[in-house]
């Protein structure tokens, strides 16, 4: 009896959010996975990022005084003495994380209107949100939340000094309004002053094999469930995630889909015939528990190997996140305050597009104004045009603005003198038919 209970007992949802709610958001199952601990707005995400149609400031509690005060308990609270500090005590978050801010501004009108879209109340408050055809009434108010998905001991240099991170990964838990089904996680990688929507980070393997060609993307890479941007509404979950298994000559491609599977820290293995390979059985990613195998299998399929090695990447300094592909946003340096994002924006506003080129490009014609002059002479139609448009230049059109008007008036009153007329004729015309009757 006390063993089926033990067996039964679901894990820890990733956060204190209504998992199931998420879960059902999406149409699935909920699946209970291992805890994924929170954390306050981390350094290396704190400020303004740049993207081509798009500005994000992810929001640190010192710009938000309702969270100054809790940060600075909390952080007492943290462990202080990360040498002797053992795993566990590094994977405790500050207590009592609460959701931060964030703020998005779009690139609107082919990037002429900077678009507000998303801010804290208090934004408005101090500068005044300008609203148009092209804005929401008010702005969205987006609260998120950080889950780091790699957990790194701190580093030291030879004197003993702390050697800061240039890179690092996390799971925004991003709230679009306040229902729980209105969730979405993104998952970021920092490396220096980009940031990455598509990248993998290394898994866990039992294999002991090396790279004889130091290849520095040997080994396993653990895909995740990867969005295209950061929006200001909620996005779809993908349910499928790709990632890697790279030796010295091929490079094995792995499917890991949606499964309501119970997560297990198993490996499954996959052959090519010549060596055996073994990867994570599951992967939990996006809230969710994604899966190589079926049912209790433990036999990885339908392997996609080629002798083609990944290309346009970027590996941190540690050699543990790659990315691909051009970064999504970069670091606005030295500018990580609210009042910077919104001088940016006044100062953006502010632009108007130049008119564009003539149709026909300027050229010295030769009207032969002699000529038109004698055709015009003694024409009397064209001479009274000639001096109504004379007399329209030396009063600047007020003289036919006044006409214009006029003949407004005058056409409003005739019509509504023929549908006056009208209306006589035709009760007149049924008067004297119903006294035939």
């Amino acid at each position: 009896m006390i063993f089926m209970l033990c067996i039964s007992l679901p894990l820890a949802a990733q956060t204190e959010l209504d998992a199931h709610a998420q879960a059902s958001s999406y149409g699935n199952d909920y699946v209970p996975v291992p805890e994924n601990q929170s954390v306050f707005t981390p350094t290396l995400l704190e400020g303004i990022w740049q993207g081509a149609d798009r500005y994000v400031f992810f929001i640190a509690p010192s710009e938000e005084p309702a969270l100054s005060a809790e940060t600075a308990s909390a952080q007492s609270d943290a462990v202080v003495d990360p040498p002797n500090a053992s795993i566990p005590d590094l994977r405790r978050p500050a207590l009592n994380t609460q959701p931060s801010e964030l703020a998005i501004v779009l690139k609107t009108y082919y990037g002429w209107f900077f678009d507000r879209a998303a801010e804290p109340v208090s934004f408005s408050d101090n500068v005044t949100r300008f609203s148009c055809t092209a804005t929401a009434k008010e702005a969205e108010h987006i609260k998120v939340v950080y889950e780091p998905l790699q957990v790194r001991p701190p580093r030291y240099d030879a004197s003993g000094i702390n050697i800061p991170e240039d890179s690092g990964v996390w799971e925004l838990v991003i709230h679009y309004g306040t229902k729980d089904r209105n969730i979405t996680r993104i998952p970021v990688a920092v490396i220096k002053n980009n940031l990455y929507l598509n990248f993998v980070i290394k898994g866990r393997t039992n294999d002991t094999r090396t790279s004889s060609t130091e290849n520095p993307l040997f080994g396993y890479w653990q895909g995740i469930s990867s969005r295209n941007s950061i929006r200001v509404c909620p996005l779809a979950m993908n349910e499928n995630i790709i990632s890697y298994y790279v030796v010295d000559n091929a490079v094995y491609t792995l499917r890991y889909w949606l499964t309501t599977m119970e997560y297990t820290d198993a490996y499954a293995s996959f052959s090519d015939g010549e060596d055996s390979f073994h990867v994570a059985k599951h992967i939990v990613s996006d809230g969710s528990v994604f899966t190589c195998v079926t049912g209790r299998s433990l036999q990885i399929r339908n392997i996609d190997k080629s002798a083609s090695p990944l290309t346009d990447y970027t590996l941190d300094s540690t050699g543990t996140i790659c990315a691909f592909g051009k970064p999504y946003l970069t670091k606005v340096t030295g500018k990580n305050k609210a009042s910077v994002l919104m001088q940016i924006v006044a100062e953006a506003n502010k632009r108007r597009k130049t008119d564009p080129p003539p149709l026909f490009p300027p050229d010295n014609v030769d009207w032969h104004w002699d000529i038109i002059n004698m055709l015009e002479k003694d024409n009397t139609q064209i001479q009274a045009v000639r001096k109504r448009q004379k007399e329209f230049t030396q009063t600047d059109g007020r003289e036919g603005r006044i006409d214009a008007v006029q003949a407004a008036a005058y056409s409003t009153y005739t019509k509504m003198e023929t549908e006056v007329m009208q209306g006589t004729g035709t009760s007149k015309i049924k008067t004297s038919f119903e006294s035939s009757e």
